[in-house]
């Protein structure tokens, strides 16, 4: 799918954790037989050896080889026959010394053939997710933990009750999470602090990051202050360092930007914003943009045109209600 080049290198590092792990394992097995029976070592080595002599065989006197190798055949499955007998007598399994790899199915490569190993599969998930969960709150943002109940039953305005569309906008987002591409539409979601917005799109990230794509989560406030100190750096390190970030920002798979107009808005911190939302709309790559903002105000602080695109190219969600999180702590 679409993991970072961070969590595919850290994904590639375990791996060989792994693999010089089962090395270790399967040496500490071996010393320990080594000492308890010494004539194992002597099988082992006389195994190695018979081995050697049929590849001479084949080699040297193809002529003589079935008979030889007949011979050598013979004597390599007595040996085997007699290190099992050992090792079960000492209380062993017979094959407590065969070479146990990281991983019964790809050997611990992270891959079968053309295709990717489980294993591998899994760390990356693992490691996504992990990512995603140190700069958010996304262990406590689920579907099954957002409680529409804290919404409203009352209609306002003679329109549905608060909490009959927040329940829509729940069955959306999940199914919206669900069926991710890479080509799903972008999602605006609009409303007044407290309204679940957050909660709400590290929801759709957790899921789509489980599916195997790769999220970037970010406050904005956060995102434009790291950008914009890279970004006007002397340092060679921080330029490339910008590059990189930006890079992540435009190609990820879904990119979730929390809370827009929070940040101390700048000519750069404006015009970076533009690009990145302009950048993914033109090339059909998901976003999740939340705010605090009503339109008219999103158009006062950066222009009209981020209006029109994020009006133009995103799906509006918008949150009603009253904030949810002075409830629960009221309710605590």
């Amino acid at each position: 799918m679409g993991y970072t080049k961070q969590v595919y290198k850290y994904a590639q590092e375990e791996l060989a954790r792994r693999r010089d792990a089962a090395r270790e394992r399967n040496a500490a097995r071996y010393d320990e037989i080594a000492k308890k029976i010494p004539r194992i070592p002597l099988i082992q080595e006389e195994m190695a050896e018979t081995a050697r002599k049929v590849t001479k065989t084949v080699i040297l006197s193809p002529q003589n080889a079935k008979n030889e190798i007949g011979a050598l055949r013979d004597k390599s499955l007595a040996l085997q026959k007699e290190r099992a007998s050992l090792l079960l007598s000492s209380g062993y399994p017979e094959d407590y010394l065969k070479e146990r790899a990281a991983c019964e199915i790809c050997g611990g490569s992270g891959w079968r053939e053309s295709e990717m190993c489980r294993c591998f599969s899994e760390i990356l998930k693992q490691r996504a997710y992990a990512e995603l969960s140190e700069v958010s709150q996304l262990k406590n943002c689920s579907f099954e933990n957002f409680s529409v109940e804290m919404y409203p039953e009352t209609p306002a305005d003679g329109g549905a009750s608060p909490r009959a569309h927040m329940a829509g906008i729940h069955s959306f987002c999940k199914r919206y999470a669900q069926g991710f591409t890479k080509t799903s539409e972008s999602l605006l979601m609009l409303g007044h602090t407290g309204l679940g917005k957050t909660h709400m799109s590290l929801a759709v990230a957790g899921v789509v990051t489980g599916l195997g794509y790769g999220v970037l989560y970010t406050p904005v406030q956060k995102l434009t202050d790291k950008l914009e100190t890279l970004k006007f750096s002397y340092s060679q390190e921080a330029k490339e360092q910008y590059s990189r970030d930006m890079e992540s920002v435009l190609s990820c798979d879904l990119l979730v930007l929390d809370d827009l107009g929070s940040e101390f808005i700048t000519q750069f911190s404006s015009s970076i914003l533009y690009n990145i939302v302009n950048s993914r709309l033109v090339e059909t790559r998901p976003t999740i943009i939340s705010t605090n903002l009503e339109p008219l105000e999103i158009e006062q602080k950066y222009a009209p045109r981020m209006l029109s695109r994020l009006m133009g190219g995103c799906r509006a969600l918008e949150f009603t209600g009253k904030d949810i999180r002075f409830l629960k702590k009221m309710r605590h």
